[in-house]
């Protein structure tokens, strides 16, 4: 029952906060989301080339950006 009402309250503040996310943006917020998802995805991609050549992977093909 604890876990549950946990839940509940964690789903609540949630809610809460996209709903005045979404009311202070206004019709912005979908911009400033796929700015945040476009720069987390680059960051990834980063972190994970990094990753691949200090385990000695040789790139296939020539990169044209980044």
């Amino acid at each position: 029952m604890k876990d549950g009402l946990m839940l509940l309250i964690a789903g609540l503040v949630c809610a809460a906060g996209a709903a005045l996310f979404f009311r202070f943006f206004g019709n912005e917020a979908f911009s400033i989301l796929t700015l945040v998802m476009l720069v987390c995805v680059l960051a990834d991609n980063a972190r994970l080339r990094r990753r691949l050549r200090e385990m000695g992977a040789k790139p296939e093909g020539k990169r044209t950006w980044l």
